[in-house]
């Protein structure tokens, strides 16, 4: 009586699902009742590209339980995604039951007819009826209802089990304002093992990661899913309509099939693995140029900053390093911020001692913070006057340009301690007397007249004081001169900004070493022509340079360079390091033919 029960339930919980679930089934039994085979397609209706599943469900009584297999089907990928055996034994008669499961997806629309599938153990046959499969567009729009996954919570009709969404905090931004990019995955299912995910295409963006995957629960419309969100950062490097393109993902998800008997004390529900790949819409961007007429010292930073400024101590020795230190902390793109220049008074020499940026990528933000050392040495006793720094930025929620300078610091240069220079050295004890002359020296005549050559050594002095003068003061005139300063300029630019790009380039970090040295070409041009460029979208930046006397070839040439920097910013690290060491060289051969330029 049991067994029969058990049975009875079973069909109707068949029957109720072939009303809810659109599918086409058929069961064929032996004449003598001990095998069957049960073949379901759900859905019976799929678009090309799409999915159908293909179930197969196998019962023998006794021990035996055959295998089957579909055939080859034209125009169809046939993949086996697992099979679940189950053994019961119902009023001392022993059954077994397997099921495997199929994902069919075809390429082309028409009908697809699956053949019988046939079974044999012993004398005993059974086989199913041909089963057909419709192919078309149209059915891209008909709902297909899956099988229970494991995992899912009771939710109202309609609401996706798996679904992605990418989206950003803002649409429009300015030149180089920070975005933050969300790829979160959303799921009411079991998902097994990792998920696999090709970043969407950036181009225009310079990227940088927000830390790694965050997971935690939310609720949408009531129901509750659980999340997977990875975050990154995008800072545009042009201006106009960008689009951040779609996202692929995929993972597999755990698909439950219920065992045929629910009485049997051995069935045990049979956990399926099904692959997934789910793809992101498209998202557009609008990038706005920055205002015009920024301030001076400003580069191209654009967030919100601060700046401060440390110094050793207020007192040090001739000839030992007073050190200073710019740091610029805050949100933004820090890894782009150029040095701040720091300079003083009375120091007979100076030397950057270093660099370094720290990056937080645990917000929801990208902050950091940059610093860079330089020494000053000063020869003799006196003061040393740390003269303030000026840092210049772009607030993009303000949408004002900012600064901010440093105090001066003063420093009070001590005379060297000859007693610890002089440490180490042997002491020379007592004086030794003098020996005794045996014979009387020589005599000769004291006499107050100067030396012979001595008023020459003096009027040498004079002379070479005099130059030293009139050189100092030629000095102060050319550091007066702009095209001196743009001079020097060009020459912080090659032994700074593409000294650093060549040394990521060493890193095997191509991308960042090209958007340094995009930057160190935008300024460079501006130097050379005298015109402020910064921030500037290309076309805007050329129109200047033309109406500051730049000729044609010259624009064909800062062009070319553009495209191939961009070109290498966004391309693979493993296929363009070559590329950039070749780019960054032209970059620094240009800028040198831009000072010999202004030394003419």
């Amino acid at each position: 009586m049991i067994g029969r029960t058990a049975v009875i339930a079973f069909a109707f919980a068949v029957s109720v699902g072939g009303v809810a679930t659109p599918r086409a089934s058929w069961c064929g039994v032996s004449p003598s009742g001990g095998l069957s085979i049960e073949a379901t397609l759900q859905p019976d209706h799929v678009a090309p590209g799409e999915q159908a599943t293909l179930t197969v469900q196998i019962r023998s009584a006794g021990l035996n339980l055959p295998d089957v297999g579909v055939p080859p089907l034209q125009n169809v990928a046939v993949q086996r995604a697992g099979t679940a055996q189950n053994f019961s034994m119902v009023q001392g008669r022993v059954e077994r039951t397997s099921t495997t499961v199929y994902r069919l997806i075809p390429r082309t629309e028409g009908i697809v007819t699956i053949p019988p599938l046939r079974v044999s153990v012993g004398r005993d046959h059974a086989e199913t009826a041909p089963l057909t499969l419709t192919v078309s567009r149209a059915s891209a729009s008909r709902g297909t209802a899956q099988r229970p996954l494991r995992g899912g919570a009771n939710a109202p009709a309609g609401t996706p089990e798996v679904f992605v969404k990418a989206t950003v905090d803002r649409s429009r931004v300015y030149w180089n304002q920070q975005i933050v990019l969300s790829l979160r995955l959303y799921s009411r299912v079991d998902i097994i093992g990792d998920v696999d995910w090709k970043a969407p295409s950036m181009t225009g963006f310079w990227t940088e990661g927000l830390g790694p995957p965050r997971q935690r629960r939310v609720t949408l419309n009531g129901v509750e899913y659980g999340m997977m969100e990875i975050p990154t950062a995008l800072f545009p490097t042009r201006t106009g309509t960008l689009t951040i393109g779609p996202a692929q993902m995929r993972f597999r998800v755990a698909r439950v099939i219920q065992p045929p008997d629910p009485w049997s004390a051995l069935a045990i529900p049979e956990v399926v693995p099904q692959d997934m790949a789910l793809t992101s819409d498209p998202i557009t961007i609008t990038v706005d140029p920055l205002p015009p007429r920024p301030p001076p010292g400003f580069q191209g930073a654009v967030g919100d900053f601060t700046l401060a400024l440390h110094v050793d101590g207020p007192t040090a020795r001739a000839g030992e390093p007073i050190l200073a230190r710019a740091t610029i902390r805050g949100t933004g793109n820090v890894s782009t911020i150029r040095d701040p220049e720091i300079r003083a008074a009375g120091a007979a020499r100076q030397y950057v001692a270093g660099s370094a940026t720290r990056i937080d990528r645990s917000g929801d933000r990208l902050i950091g913070e940059r610093e860079t050392d330089v020494a000053f040495v000063a020869d003799d006793p006196g003061v040393v006057v740390i003269l303030p720094v000026r840092f210049a930025w772009f607030d993009p929620e303000g949408r004002r340009y900012r600064s901010q300078s440093s105090d001066s610091a003063k420093v009070q240069v001590l005379p060297g301690n000859l007693t610890e220079s002089k440490a180490g050295r042997p002491s020379p004890g007592a004086p030794m007397p003098a020996a005794p002359r045996r014979a009387q020296g020589p005599s000769g005549r004291l006499t107050l007249d100067p030396p012979m050559g001595s008023t020459a050594l003096v009027g040498f002095s004079v002379l070479a004081y005099a130059a030293a003068v009139a050189t100092a003061r030629a000095r102060r005139r050319l550091h007066r001169d702009p095209r001196f300063v743009r001079m020097q300029s060009l020459d912080t630019l090659i032994a700074r900004d593409l000294a650093r790009a060549n040394s990521l380039v060493a890193q095997k970090k191509p991308a960042p070493a090209a958007v340094l040295a995009e930057n160190a070409l935008h300024a460079g041009a501006g130097y050379r022509f005298d015109v402020d460029v910064a921030g500037l979208p290309r076309a805007e930046m050329f129109g200047k340079l033309r109406a500051h006397g730049a000729q044609e070839r010259q624009i064909a040439t800062l062009e070319s360079l553009f495209e191939s920097l961009e070109g290498i910013a966004y391309a693979p690290p493993e296929t363009r390091s070559a590329d950039a060491r070749q780019a960054i060289r032209a970059v620094s051969a240009e800028i040198g033919r831009y000072r010999r330029d202004l030394a003419r």
